[in-house]
């Protein structure tokens, strides 16, 4: 449980200096509405970007107690490439999302990342461990597909 926090705080750090490049993202293209409907959790909120720890995406969704459900970061294109190649971040490519999609990371047990380009655009939908339920991600990677292409449909 312990190692799997520590692997998802290390995964935000590698992605920093990426996520700096990218510019601050609208609620209108990922709302907490989409996000309450494809996954079945009420009460989401935003909250600021840097306003907490792990609070790094341009859109971040939290439950009413701030705990993170949902980072939603949208980047350039150029970016897709270099997440692509980082280390750890790529384990397969995923087909009918934008331009071109991959999961991640490569390692673990679960693939909580999905990164994704659409023309000049591209964005990466991270979703938190919640700790309440056995340490398993909020979001399944059906879920976070899902919640891609109502995104690439606003970009």
């Amino acid at each position: 449980m312990c190692k799997r926090l520590v692997l998802i705080m290390f995964l935000a750090l590698l992605a920093q200096p990426f996520l700096e490049r990218c510019g601050a993202a609208s609620g209108d293209l990922l709302t907490t509405d989409d996000v309450e409907k494809v996954t079945g959790v009420h009460g989401l909120k935003l909250v600021p970007k840097s306003s907490q720890m792990g609070a790094g995406g341009d859109l971040n969704f939290a439950l009413e107690d701030d705990t993170l459900v949902l980072m939603a970061t949208i980047q350039d294109s150029s970016t897709y490439e270099q997440w692509k190649g980082e280390e750890g971040f790529f384990h397969a490519s995923v087909p009918g999302i934008g331009d071109e999609a991959f999961e991640g990371p490569s390692f673990g047990e679960f693939r909580y990342i999905l990164v994704f380009r659409i023309g000049d655009k591209g964005a990466c939908l991270t979703s938190f461990v919640n700790m309440a339920a056995g340490s398993n991600p909020f979001l399944s990677q059906e879920q976070l597909r899902e919640l891609a292409k109502i995104l690439v449909s606003r970009l």
